[in-house]
């Protein structure tokens, strides 16, 4: 198994340095040349991490309520609930249990698929949501029977469901990764990954109350890795979880920084406010027992991270007077839910779910197939069960429409992009001139909070009034010699930059973290941490250049060359900041909802992007119609890299006159 974990390293790394040398196509010199040994990056993401810590444990009174701020922070409270009109599809007589393979109502047109088991016998019976986390099959993986089987026989109702965008409902109902850009865009539309998994559990609290046959007042929670993150997450927002056992998943939040998450367990802003701890301590005195592998070999539930924060929420418990309700055991295994620790959760549950301690347990396990566990097995039924892609396609639409039919103000809706990238202009500290080099002068900006931003400059020396900027996705390293070459013989005044986390600033840590995943998988959902969105960091350092070079060349006309990701960062610091100038733009993505090629094609637009509620916003199209800027797009594509039906750009076209038409935005629209 070691070899294997080795050789999938040496496989992931070998792909990246490809990726990385794939970059280098030209010769332009370095600015920066800080060695490639060495990340560029991380360190100034620590140091916001370091700063953050500094200002959340100052000594002052905190009335920090946290069921009411993961509400409000993830923005729960703008689900529509509908009944939750359960359907049971099939059931299955195990003996002396049953499963009804069932369908329930989270949120209004939003059916989740799930299995629960049923003791035969006398009730009420004990209940627990039993949150599965990135295993194979999902609600059907082995691991999550397993745990199901031994909580059911053992006289617990068990409810085990599919995750929003896992197993059942994944694209086309088959189980994939339900994380990277597909996750994400649930975060462009205004409720992330971890808030629609937040709703489902809550809705299956709301389930388990319902049925004659469960106790209401004794329900617990389990799972393990991310279904141990969702287990902490909803008892700490929901009081009506009496007991729970989260698994291979507490450790703290600083950990997740430049670690390897899914979406899934990003919480956007989380560490602005608090710390794992804080959430921890937040669910005394109700019984909370964490189980920690002592082999795990994520460094975000490493057990010198889940310490401190059962160190620090530990004494919440002790000032309650109820230091046993709050309890971690170690276990000499890697990153699972063994058959040892299901036994600690079984007799902690026991305990206090059912006030035993000494009672036989039953271990009999048997292993279903997924037939038998299925619950869309007609295309009836599929058809009730929303994917992520299908959702957010119909939410958008109807959010595009609202957009278009009511009144827009340009300037609240300026500010309130504003507010959505929580935008704050940047402060040159120092401006450096280094020596010239293969005809280019090379200048770096120093900002006021510690970042280094590289410019490559040739003065036109033709009398041209232009000065063209460029901003290009890949890094100046990336840039094709012909295109420069091109640039050079219009004879107009060139800059180029490297953004943050691109070419010379990228972060290598990050890169091999992503592994085969979107690149900025790690690096964006780190800064979406504190509240820091790649868009945001971007958007700004595309102001400071812009406004260096007005300082420095005020008679000249200065337009802005971009493609991709950042194209799409041009187009917000234009609507921000009222730039009139020209925007050169090309591969260009018109919308941040997600295509039907998006899970399958590696040359999607990458995690750089997302942006908390964006497509109610607005979306991408809002971005052209609110810019002052003439654009120019070169190239239009979906989110998936999938260039455009000319159709679709007559749609999207339409959409954005519409828009400009109802702010009395002049500015041209040009496509190629």
């Amino acid at each position: 198994m070691n070899y294997i974990n080795s050789l999938i390293i040496i496989v992931i790394q070998s792909l990246m340095t490809g990726y990385i040398q794939a970059q280098q196509t030209n010769s332009l010199p370095q600015v920066l040349g800080i060695p490639a040994n060495l990340d560029r990056t991380s360190g100034l993401v620590m140091d916001k991490v370091h700063d953050l810590a500094i200002v959340r444990n100052m000594p002052v009174e905190r009335n920090l309520h946290v069921p009411q701020w993961i509400r409000e922070n993830l923005n729960l409270d703008r689900a529509d609930f509908g009944d939750l009109d359960m359907q049971i599809v099939k059931t299955l007589d195990r003996g002396d249990f049953v499963i009804h393979d069932i369908l329930f109502q989270s949120q209004l047109g939003v059916y989740v698929p799930a299995n629960l088991y049923v003791p035969k016998g006398k009730g009420p019976f004990p209940a627990v949501i039993n949150s599965h986390g990135h295993w194979p099959g999902a609600k059907k993986g082995e691991i999550v029977q397993q745990t199901a089987q031994l909580l059911v026989r053992n006289g617990y109702v068990c409810l085990n469901m599919d995750a929003w965008g896992a197993g059942e409902r994944g694209s086309n109902h088959i189980h994939e990764y339900h994380g990277a850009s597909l996750g994400s865009s649930l975060l462009d539309l205004g409720i992330p990954l971890m808030g629609m998994q937040l709703l489902d559990n809550q809705r299956a609290i709301d389930l388990l109350q319902s049925l004659p046959y469960v106790d209401p007042n004794n329900i617990g929670a389990t799972g393990a890795s991310g279904g141990g993150n969702q287990t902490w997450w909803l008892t700490a927002l929901d009081d009506r979880i009496k007991a729970a056992v989260p698994v291979v998943s507490v450790g703290t939040f600083e950990a997740y920084i430049m670690n390897s998450n899914c979406v899934c367990e990003l919480h956007p802003n989380g560490l602005v406010s608090l710390e794992k701890a804080d959430v921890i301590a937040s669910m005394a005195p109700r019984a909370i027992k964490i189980l920690t592998a002592l082999r795990d070999g994520n460094a975000a539930f490493n057990v010198q991270e889940m310490l401190k924060t059962y160190r620090i929420a530990k004494k919440t418990y002790d000032q309650l007077r109820c230091s046993e309700q709050l309890a971690y055991e170690l276990f000499d295994e890697k990153h699972d839910y063994t058959a040892d620790m299901q036994l600690s959760m079984l007799k902690w549950f026991n305990k206090h779910l059912k006030q035993e301690q000494h009672i036989s347990l039953d271990t009999t396990y048997e292993f279903l197939d997924d037939d038998e566990l299925t619950v869309g097995l007609s295309s009836k039924i599929q058809a009730k069960i929303a994917t992520t892609l299908s959702y957010v396609n119909a939410q958008s639409k109807r959010m595009q429409e609202t957009v278009l039919a009511g009144k827009i103000n340009r300037s609240e809706k300026t500010q309130e992009l504003r507010n959505l990238l929580n935008y704050r202009e940047l402060s040159i500290q120092q401006i450096e001139k280094i020596s010239a080099q293969g005809g280019y002068e090379r200048i770096i900006l120093t900002t006021t909070d510690r970042r280094l931003v590289p410019l490559l400059i040739k003065e036109s020396f033709s009398g041209k009034n232009t000065l063209r900027v460029v901003f290009p996705s890949g890094g100046i390293a990336s840039i094709p010699n012909d295109r420069i070459s091109k640039w050079i013989d219009e004879r107009e005044g060139l800059v180029m930059v490297d953004l943050f986390g691109l070419g010379e600033r990228s972060s290598k840590s990050g890169d091999q973290i992503d592994g085969r995943l979107p690149r900025f998988h790690t690096l964006s959902r780190s800064l979406l941490w504190m509240g820091d969105p790649m868009m945001r960091t971007w958007a700004a350092e595309i102001g400071l250049v812009i406004n260096y070079l007005k300082e420095r060349f005020p008679h000249m006309d200065i337009s802005i060359v971009a493609d991709r990701e950042t194209a799409i960062s041009s187009l917000m610091y234009s609507v921000i900041e009222q730039h009139q100038n020209t925007l050169y733009l090309s591969d260009t993505p018109l919308s941040y909802v997600p295509d039907d090629k998006s899970t399958i094609n590696e040359n999607g637009i990458n995690m750089a992007v997302h942006l908390p509620g964006i497509i109610p916003w607005g979306d991408i199209v809002g971005l052209v119609a609110f810019s002052p800027a003439h654009v120019y797009v070169e190239g239009v594509i979906s989110m998936s890299g999938a260039q455009l039906e000319e159709q679709e750009i007559k749609d999207y076209t339409e959409q954005i006159k519409k828009l400009q038409m109802k702010v009395g935005n002049t500015s041209k629209i040009h496509f190629k």
